[in-house]
């Protein structure tokens, strides 16, 4: 065979940088690149299309490789980037360490396993091949452009965390819903939802504002059931998709713990929807208030069923601070028995185990029991025995939630006195998480109870509760609920106080407490509370004030109004000194006005303080060189002097001893001039 090859140069050719070389070798029939990779090592790109090839087979690294084009092959798998299958049992190392970009289209792959861990990859292409899942895809931190059209991808199943993602092609794919326009639209909403905001383009055509503002109503427990394979249905509100999500976790919770020791009923966070469940839900009467939001409480609720014999759940029970078993008993012989009721939101029937015990004549006693672990508070129910309804006498009472006639139990933490988890190994703990920017999820530090209430700082994202349970000190298994996004609260002043010395000259400081999303440009006013309560605004606007003699006999007053970054004000909210009192008298910001020369007036200024000034005295003095000290001037005791020929060439000094109105005298200050002039 006679392969046409040809090596080309591209770029700029100056003095200070080699040219990038590569090959093109399309359409050559090639199924080696072997003898190829092996001639020439450090080539930066490589286009081979429309060969024969099945893998790529350089069997040596090819370090300065960063375009590789393998379009319209046979290739089957990415097994070539690692030379060898990838594993976590099989560590191995990138044979393309700098490629940036990779393209496959027109392939028989059909997984996207191994295509991982590429640190430069900026382009992946591998549309027209027969990948039907997202999985295996992920750890590309600089990938820009993924295109995956005309696969058979149902579903956002294992939709890795790509933070530099611009453009995302999915042509072709059956999750596209490409048939209609409203099942388009339907689809970059989902895409819009899953991804972050630095994605652009959805199949080339631009992300407008109102599909993101559009996508936010998925954001949260809706986009993590997406990952899980959960498809939000179209042409329905936005309550009942939730609804939809909210069924779908816990479904795929019951499963996963279907076998384990205790069996997930049910769990959720209150708050934790967009909107009440609508109507018609099974769910539809229980409270809000929605959304959850910035300062107000979030509770989990869980209901956990004990699944071990009954020996066991009475001996060895699940410790917990906050979550304690509860036996639910019917007596009586039956073929079957559920109870249902509030403890799961009465969404389903919870079967009842038979147990047969010996009684004190010897007879056998029968009964139907279970243990649920519950939150403190009061539960609904009903058992159904045999599919017909029973309800004892004591604890009757009509549903709060409209489910009819019921019996009902409370649950009080006061009942279990011996619930601490420390020092036990068969234990439920509970963590608070919020996510972050990755798509993950951050520990909320010694938030360990069954309510969190959420702070500025998880505006904007989600909260997860978690309930872990432990079996005699091994992990058994999580079982956990997802808000949607914390709402901020209106913006509010939680709080606000002066502190500092209410007296002339001194300086008061406010400090207020803000809630309500992201603080914008906050206004603080200062104002002056006159003896008859009148008020006048003062020219300060920072968060200190220095009082002066003005406001000697007044208050000073406060007044903040909280803005959210969106320009949203709240209420305001002010706070008031003691009265300002004055401070015992002096001077500042002494100074001479005149020219110093003689047959001149000079003057003494300076800003009292102490109250108002009353009869403050003066005393100037003439400085004597030979005997170097100050001789008082005789009768020169006001506050200007008139100069002399015998000033010339002599310093002067004043002396001021402040007074105020009432009398209190301050320390006398004492200010020297320069040489009096001709």
């Amino acid at each position: 065979m006679t392969v046409k090859s040809k090596k080309v140069k591209v770029g700029r050719t100056d003095i200070l940088t080699a040219e990038p070389t590569g090959l093109v070798l399309n359409k050559q029939e090639l199924s080696s690149i072997k003898d190829i990779a092996y001639t020439y090592p450090d080539e930066e790109f490589m286009y081979l299309r429309e060969n024969e090839f099945d893998t790529f087979d350089p069997y040596n690294k090819l370090d300065n490789l960063k375009v590789l084009d393998l379009s319209l092959n046979s290739i089957q798998s990415c097994d070539f980037l690692w030379g060898g299958p990838l594993s976590k049992e099989s560590l191995r190392e990138a044979q393309l360490p700098r490629l940036r970009h990779l393209y496959l289209t027109g392939n028989c792959i059909d997984s996207l396993e191994g295509f991982t861990q590429l640190d430069k990859l900026e382009t992946l292409a591998l549309s027209s091949n027969s990948i039907q899942s997202f999985e295996g895809l992920g750890d590309l931190p600089n990938l820009r452009v993924l295109s995956l059209n005309f696969n058979d991808i149902t579903n956002f199943k294992h939709f890795p965390f790509l933070p530099s993602l611009h453009a995302l092609n999915l042509i072709g794919n059956p999750i596209a819903n490409g048939d209609s326009a409203e099942g388009h639209a339907h689809f970059r909403r989902m895409a819009i939802a899953l991804s972050g905001e630095q994605l652009c383009k959805i199949d080339g055509v631009p992300i407008t504002a109102e599909e993101v503002d559009a996508a936010q109503a998925y954001k949260g427990k809706i986009v993590f059931c997406m990952m899980e394979g959960f498809v939000p249905p179209m042409g329905v509100d936005d309550a009942t998709v939730e609804d939809e999500a909210e069924a779908f976790l816990l479904k795929v919770q019951q499963k996963a713990t279907e076998d384990m020791p205790l069996r997930l009923q049910s769990i959720h966070l209150e708050p934790g929807r967009r909107k009440p469940c609508p109507e018609g839900s099974g769910k539809s009467g229980y409270p809000g208030p929605y959304p959850p939001t910035e300062g107000k409480p979030i509770t989990l609720n869980v209901c956990l069923q004990d699944t071990r014999p009954v020996s066991k759940r009475k001996t060895e029970i699940f410790h917990s601070q906050w979550i304690f078993p509860v036996t639910f008993k019917a007596a009586g012989d039956a073929s079957e028995v559920f109870v249902v009721g509030s403890m799961n939101q009465w969404q389903g029937e919870i079967a009842l185990e038979r147990v047969e015990q010996e009684g004190k004549d010897g007879t056998p006693n029968v009964s139907f029991q279970t243990n649920l672990y519950l939150c403190p508070g009061e539960y609904e129910y009903r058992y159904i025995v045999d599919g017909v309804e029973k309800i004892s006498e004591e604890r009757r009472r009509t549903s709060k939630y409209g489910k009819g006639t019921c019996n009902y139990c409370p649950v009080l933490s006061s009942s279990f006195p011996d619930a601490e988890e420390e020092d036990r190994d068969t234990i439920l703990y509970i963590r608070w998480l919020r996510s972050n920017s990755t798509n993950g999820w951050s520990l909320i530090h010694d938030e360990n109870g069954l309510t969190y209430t959420p702070t500025s700082a998880d505006v904007g994202l989600c909260l997860r509760a978690e309930v872990l349970s432990y079996l005699d000190g091994q992990f058994t298994s999580i079982m956990f609920d997802i808000t949607c996004p914390i709402e901020p609260a209106a913006p509010e002043c939680t709080s606000i106080k002066i502190e500092g010395e209410n007296e002339e000259g001194r300086t008061l400081f406010c400090s207020a407490d803000y809630m309500g999303g992201n603080e914008g440009d906050s206004v603080l006013t200062w104002v002056r509370v006159l003896p008859n309560g009148s008020e006048e605004e003062l020219t300060c606007n920072n968060w200190q004030y220095q009082c002066t003699n003005e406001d000697v006999g007044c208050r000073i007053k406060a007044i903040y109004v909280p803005v959210r970054d969106d320009g949203t004000e709240g209420e305001p909210k002010s706070c008031e000194s003691n009265v300002v009192t004055a401070a015992r008298p002096t001077i500042d910001s002494p100074q001479f006005v005149g020219e110093l020369r003689g047959g001149n007036e000079i003057a003494i200024e300076y800003e009292f303080i102490g109250g108002q000034e009353g009869a403050s005295r003066y005393q100037w003095f003439r400085h004597d060189i030979e005997g170097d000290t100050f001789i008082p001037i005789k009768g020169e005791t006001s506050h200007s002097y008139f100069t002399t020929d015998e000033d010339v060439g002599h310093m002067l000094m004043v002396e001021v001893t402040p007074i105020n109105t009432a009398g209190v005298e301050g320390a006398t200050e004492e200010l020297v001039t320069e040489e009096i002039q001709a």
